[in-house]
Order: C-alpha cells, then sequence, then structure tokens
C-alpha cells in the first residue's frame, strides 16, 4: 500500500484533466485524507461549486442534508452522473459514517459509472453501474444513496467510452532491443523493437509498467532499468525481461533509466527517448541517462529505444616482433588493430563480414602462407582477401614457412555467420565455409609448440 499522503491518482488523470490529486491514506483510517475531505476541501471550492457539507454525525452518507445547494438524484430518478458527481453512499455495519466519491465520467456503452475516492481503496478509483434508473455499488457492501450534482457543473460525458489507443500489433521477442509498456486502461501494448513506439500519444493515458528485453545469443550481455514511479520515486534495478514499475496499482511512471551490461556495453549504446504529459517528446538521452521527469509530477506516456553501435576499437597499430599477430579488414570498418596469441580478430553478434586477413609470426609476413576463399572469386593463393572490393572472407588456410611448422603447429579458429564459432584446425587445414555464402566474421590463431630436440632458439628464418 501506498504511504499516507501520496498520490493515487494526479489532477491531469481523472475530470478531463481538471482534477485535484487524490491522495492514499496509507492504511490509516482516521487519516487527514477523509474521502469527504476530497470534494470538501479542495476540488468544489477550485471549481467554485457550492459548499459540501456533511450534517448529522459528520458522516459522507449525510452531506445531501448538509448541503442544500447541491441536487439531488435518487436511484429511479434516470439521471445520468457527470463528471464532478459525488456519490454518497450508506453507512453499513463496520462503517456508520458512509462514504462519497468523485464522478470521473459514465460510460453511456457499458453501464460503468468510474469515480475516484479518498480513504478506501488502495487504487483511488471506484466503479458503480448504471442501469438508466438506478446506481449500485459494484461490492455489495456498498450501497449508494444518491446522487449529488453541483448547478454550476458544466462537465459532459463523452458520447462513448474513453477512445483508447490501439495496441501495437505482436512481434516477438527477437535480436536486438525489444520493449513493451502497460498503459493504463490498456494493459501490455505488446512487443516492438528498434526505434517503434510503444505506448500511446494524444490519448492522456500514462505508462504504468515497463519490460526491456536485449537479445543476442552471439554476445555475452544484457540490459538492466528501472522506473520513477508516482508516490514510490526510483523503484530498484530490474533485468533483461522484468517489469519496471507496477500494474494494478493506478500509479504512473514519470521517468526511466536503462542501460547496456557486458559485451553489450562494448559494442552499442542504447539511446531511448520518452513522451511525457504536457510536455511531448523529450530530447534522446543514453546509457543510465533520465528520459522523462522527476519532482513534476508529470506521467510518461510512450517510449522510443534503439541501438547505436559504437566504433570498434581492437588491438594495437602495429604487430608484435615475437609469436603470432594478426588483424582484420571488415566491411564498413576497414582495419583493425592487430591481437596476439588466440585474441579475437574481428567481431561476433553484430553481422559484420570480415573482407582480408593479415598475419605477422616472429615479426615477419613471409613466415607464414595464407589462402583465402573470396565470394565471387573462389580461392586466392598467397593471398588473405581483399579490400575495396565489398567481397567476404569465406575460408581460409594458413602454414607457416621458413622452417617454423618444424617446431610449431599453427593453429586457427573462425566464427561464421549463421553458424558462429567452428572447431580449431592447424597447418594448412580449411577453416570456415565453401559454396554456402557464408562470411567469416572473426578468427582466433596462436601457435603451439612441437617436441623436438632441437633447440627452439636455433630457428633462423630468412
Amino acid at each position: 500500500m501506498a504511504v499516507e499522503g501520496s498520490v493515487l491518482v494526479s489532477e491531469s488523470q481523472w475530470l478531463q484533466g481538471q482534477g485535484v490529486p487524490v491522495y492514499s491514506n496509507g492504511g490509516n483510517y482516521s487519516t487527514y485524507y477523509q474521502c469527504v475531505e476530497l470534494p470538501q476541501q479542495r476540488l468544489y471550492p477550485k471549481k467554485g461549486w457550492p459548499r459540501v457539507f456533511a450534517a448529522g454525525n459528520g458522516g459522507a452518507q449525510y452531506i445531501p442534508e448538509g448541503s442544500p445547494g447541491l441536487t439531488r438524484h435518487n436511484a429511479g430518478s434516470n439521471y445520468i452522473p457527470v463528471p464532478g458527481d459525488l456519490v454518497i453512499e450508506y453507512g453499513n455495519s463496520w462503517n456508520a459514517y458512509g462514504h462519497v466519491s468523485v464522478v470521473d465520467y459514465t460510460d453511456l456503452d457499458t453501464g460503468i459509472i468510474y469515480a475516484v475516492e479518498q480513504n478506501a481503496s488502495t487504487s483511488g478509483r471506484v466503479t458503480y453501474s448504471y442501469n438508466g434508473s438506478n446506481y449500485t455499488g459494484l461490492s455489495a457492501s456498498r450501497s449508494v444513496k444518491c446522487i449529488l450534482h453541483a448547478p454550476g457543473n458544466n462537465l459532459k460525458n463523452p458520447s462513448t467510452a474513453p477512445k483508447l489507443p490501439s495496441k501495437n500489433p505482436a512481434q516477438a521477442v527477437s535480436k536486438g532491443i525489444n520493449y513493451e509498456t502497460h498503459v493504463s486502461k490498456v494493459g501490455w501494448m505488446n512487443n516492438v523493437k528498434d526505434g517503434a513506439l510503444s505506448g500511446s500519444t494524444g490519448f492522456k493515458l500514462p505508462v504504468e509498467a515497463v519490460k526491456i528485453t536485449f537479445v543476442n545469443g552471439q554476445i555475452n550481455g544484457s540490459v538492466e532499468y528501472r522506473a520513477h514511479v508516482s508516490g514510490t520515486g526510483w523503484m530498484p534495478w530490474v533485468k533483461s525481461g522484468q517489469v519496471a514499475g507496477t500494474t494494478g496499482q493506478s500509479k504512473t511512471v514519470e521517468a526511466i533509466q536503462a542501460r547496456l551490461t557486458g559485451e553489450a556495453a562494448n559494442y552499442y549504446t542504447l539511446e531511448y527517448q520518452a513522451h511525457v504529459d504536457e510536455s511531448g517528446w523529450l530530447s534522446w538521452v543514453k546509457d543510465g541517462q533520465t528520459a522523462g521527469t522527476t519532482g513534476q509530477k508529470k506521467h510518461l506516456q510512450a517510449i522510443k529505444m534503439k541501438l547505436v553501435r559504437k566504433p570498434i576499437v581492437q588491438g594495437t597499430a602495429k604487430p608484435a616482433t615475437e609469436g603470432v599477430s594478426y588483424r582484420m579488414h571488415l566491411a564498413g570498418e576497414g582495419w583493425l588493430g592487430y591481437v596476439t596469441d588466440s585474441q579475437l580478430a574481428g567481431t561476433t553478434g553484430l553481422g559484420i563480414e570480415s573482407q582480408c586477413l593479415e598475419v605477422f609470426v616472429e615479426g615477419k609476413k613471409e613466415n607464414v602462407q595464407i589462402d583465402a576463399h573470396v565470394s565471387e572469386k573462389g580461392w586466392l593463393t598467397n593471398s588473405g582477401g581483399t579490400t575495396g572490393q565489398k567481397l567476404a572472407l569465406q575460408a581460409v588456410k594458413m602454414k607457416l614457412n621458413n622452417g617454423l611448422d618444424k617446431y610449431y603447429d599453427i593453429c586457427y579458429q573462425v566464427h561464421v555467420s549463421e553458424k558462429g564459432w567452428m572447431s580449431w584446425v592447424k597447418n594448412g587445414e580449411m577453416a570456415g565455409t565453401t559454396g554456402q555464402k557464408l562470411a567469416i566474421q572473426a578468427i582466433r590463431i596462436k601457435l603451439d609448440g612441437k617436441f623436438t630436440s632441437e633447440p627452439i632458439g636455433s630457428i633462423v628464418t630468412k
């Protein structure tokens, strides 16, 4: 339950955006925020409508007797309650004072009266039924005495139930950044991804909860996020696919923060944007920054999210003078830096094709022979591939020269699109595929020493 004095329903969320805050009693039924306080102290004085006063024992059921300036409509009168009217309930065995709520609107299609209240429900909202003649509480313990109308109240019910936004067409959660919002009066809006709008604009409906899911089976990373909720503040961080915010409590999300974790944060920036009540779309933010507002009682209505790939930074500018060092030329990126001894050259999980491989052993290219299989060309002897031709590297073979093969095995493993990491091979064996139009995306290379009676230091390379 919300703490005493926290806002359950903000002024913009009812009475066609002209209401006053509806406060929680925090479970304390002797609270200042009694049911009568809502119309008597704040709403009716704000609107300039006649005085609300409870006669008798001061209970809400005696408001009709103490408020002669209001027009009374009893059950059977065929009166249709309008926004701002008071629903007066009789007292009962456990509440001798009765109760009052304030009409938000009457749905003429369904016969439901939607109202707000204090010192009763935990959500600040309640419904009654209207059958054209009588008014009844949807709970058997809540019996309606009458409806009171302020003569100066000119608010009208919508001709039909309030128009609600359509849910997004359902999309399966798939590779990339996926997200879904829970919207007041609508529920979960279905999954969207990569820059699409989730939520609604133009309906004044708040987002109540958010789920974000990061999917990339080839990257060891995820997403975490949290929501700033009305009456609560920042809630704890949650992980991919979990709910941030609340449902069924009529609490609104006012802001969110989100960030990638693990390798995902190395490869991508997570950018997101919030559409906020009264402000519209705010500027894009990223990587844990706040989208939305705090301390302004403005609810978030929609979000957009997208992944922006970071520039790839890898390796060093020059090859090592000892051991094996190597680098990849990638489509759209060019040459990356040199890496060594089983380190990854290239990328995984980004869908980027490699085009050429360069390898140095003991600081020299001549100490290794590379044969490359390239799209549209086939096998190229003594070549690591091509640059500037937009041709994918699909397979490689490597073997050591200048007597080094007597002392070392050259071992290599490639990461291939649609297949992932393939098995290690060595000494002229093929790594990759041919005839399948699948590009190599990354490679690892290492030297394994062989058993020999000749000292390795006696190796002389040309």
